[in-house]
């Protein structure tokens, strides 16, 4: 007898053999056992996932002489011309070879109307239905639409994006998924098991995971592997005849990057060409095996999302200690990065080197929590700083101050909407500088000036690490202290900065700057106002006149133009320089 391959002598002959699919081929036998029948199917998804040999097992189940039943006897005669493909009640036609509007005609449309020979139904299964052109599918129109009661017809396609809405409309739909490696793995050792073939489970692991969810795929890649190796496989055996990665050297590359060793990285990679591996599918492998170090680094070892041996678990157990898991998301997009470049890179192998080496070169990252406990630590000794004064000999103020000097007077300050936020010229200068009383052990004197006040919350706010609210006061575009209230006002368009700074914890920490420093309680009012037209000053249209009295004069106009120059400024001299 001719050796028959896996692939077919392990082909699912009941709904109960399909792996992976359960979903479909549960309504399927429902639809069955209900009498619900459809008169037309669409089975879509990859190749390799049991599309076909559903379409065969519901083929079997309708006309066989049990039937129909959900579970077909396997041993009439219509059962076993179907499992052969030799049924004439069961077309299998291949639309890759039967494009033409020609070949739909005369296969299908003429025939349609003659009943069975013999079977309960005529069933028509089109194999890679979106390859018909589109006169083919107008012709299949009306009878997708209102076929004889004893036809069915089931399509199947890899590319449902191909095939016409008109055509979808008129089928049920069933979309097969990948088949989960676990479950290629299963079957791999079943059949191994009843073939008497001795293979360790990493190496049936690495089969299922080349199959990339493809049961057939898997199937042929297991035949391959028996004849190269025999009845008696290993993982070496796997690796060598498959051309794959073994975790030894994707191991060796990840401790490469964890220590930053370049001579290593690049020793590796001339190893990886020397032996002839795809550079691209090595980096695909990589992002898998990074992929797998962030799971155990972030859910552990018992996870169902890792489908890995033992043997190969224990092998990478102890490498995502050396990792935290900012970097391994880094390493895992900066890999995706590496493998579309090698998809256009005229030496790939340049790439690689490049881009492993940036990995192993980049900083360590500290974790967000980490830095924030370390700001929080120093925000914390800065203030025990400032409260905690210095006992230093002072001498007695040798001026009193005057009744109206207490009343705290309303004064003002503004600036007009032409000049642009208010800034004191050096920030050094305040009138009381907060962390200089804390260090004097002088307790701060009131402070009437609303302008001093706000310029020396500014200053604690930087002494403090509060950038974004030293820089957001300073925006404010004037400042009012009327008594113990003191008014910060926005334009428009700042109020973002206004935003910030009335946020609550913001607003909170303001009060009691403005508190420590005036002496008394300060009640702040932040808030938005629209811009006042802009004024013009006499100084300005004193410049303004004396510009163009400039411009006019014979001796400026000579220079200018002798040096192709502009007027820039125009400054009045007093009379003291004249002289």
């Amino acid at each position: 007898m001719p050796y028959q391959v896996i692939a077919r002598k392990w082909r699912p002959q009941t709904f109960e053999d399909v792996v992976g699919q359960e979903a479909i081929t549960r309504t399927l036998q429902n639809a069955i056992a209900d009498e619900r029948l459809h008169h037309a199917y669409i089975f879509a998804g990859p190749r390799g996932v049991g599309k076909t040999t559903t379409a065969r097992i519901f083929a079997r189940a309708l006309n066989c002489a049990q039937g129909p039943t959900i579970k077909p006897c396997g041993a009439c005669a219509a059962c076993q011309e179907i499992a052969e493909g030799r049924s004439i009640d069961v077309l299998e036609i291949d639309a890759a070879t039967h494009t033409q509007v020609d070949n739909v005609r005369e296969v299908i449309i003429n025939t349609i109307g003659m009943t069975p020979a013999r079977d309960r139904y005529k069933i028509f299964i089109i194999d890679e239905v979106h390859q018909l052109s589109s006169h083919a599918f107008n012709a299949l129109l009306k009878t997708l639409e209102e076929p004889p009661p004893h036809v069915l017809f089931i399509m199947a396609t890899t590319e449902r994006h191909k095939v016409p809405e008109t055509i979808l409309s008129r089928c049920q739909i069933f979309e097969f998924r990948l088949i989960p490696e676990q479950h290629i793995f299963a079957r791999l050792r079943h059949i191994a098991e009843e073939e008497g073939i001795m293979i360790t489970e990493a190496a049936l692991h690495k089969i299922a995971r080349a199959g990339e969810g493809s049961m057939r795929d898997a199937q042929s890649i297991f035949d391959q592997v028996i004849s190269f190796a025999g009845r008696q496989i290993s993982d070496e055996d796997v690796v060598t005849a498959l051309g794959l990665v073994g975790t030894d050297v994707l191991v060796e590359v990840t401790e490469a990057i964890a220590d930053g060793d370049s001579r290593r990285i690049l020793h590796l990679v001339g190893g990886l060409v020397d032996r002839g591996y795809d550079l691209r599918y090595f980096c695909r492998e990589l992002m898998t095996h990074f992929r797998n170090l962030l799971i155990l680094k972030s859910v552990g070892y018992d996870s169902e999302l890792l489908s890995l041996s033992s043997a190969e678990l224990e092998s990478i157990r102890e490498l995502p200690q050396r990792f935290s898991e900012g970097e391994l998301i880094r390493a895992f997009h900066s890999l995706t990065e590496m493998e579309q470049d090698l998809r256009y890179a005229g030496d790939p192998r340049f790439h690689l080197e490049i881009g492993l080496i940036k990995l192993a070169q980049a900083e360590k990252l500290r974790p967000i929590a980490e830095l924030i406990d370390r700001l929080e630590a120093l925000e914390k000794r800065l203030g025990e700083q400032r409260a905690t004064p210095v006992a230093q000999a002072t001498t007695p103020s040798s001026t009193t101050h005057s009744d109206t000097e207490n009343a705290s007077p309303r004064l003002t300050s503004a600036r007009s909407p032409g000049e642009g936020p208010a800034r004191n010229p050096s920030r050094e200068k305040a009138s009381a500088n907060p962390s200089e009383q804390a260090a004097t052990g002088v307790a701060p004197a009131p402070i009437a000036d609303e302008r001093a006040i706000v310029e020396q919350m500014k200053a604690a706010l930087d002494e403090r690490g509060k950038m974004l609210l030293s820089t957001a006061l300073d925006q404010a575009q004037s400042v009012e202290l009327d008594g113990d209230a003191l008014r910060i006002v926005f334009t428009e368009d700042a109020r973002v900065f206004k935003e910030t700074l009335t946020g609550r914890s913001n607003l909170q920490l303001l009060q009691h700057i403005a508190r420590q420093i005036s002496g008394r309680e300060i009640r702040l009012h932040i808030v938005v106002e629209k811009a006042a037209a802009p004024t013009v000053h006499r100084e300005d249209l004193r410049l303004d006149h004396l510009r163009a009295e400039a411009e006019r004069d014979p001796t400026v106009r000579a220079l200018l133009k002798t040096f192709r120059g502009e007027l820039t400024d125009v400054v009045q001299k007093n009379s003291s320089e004249d002289t």
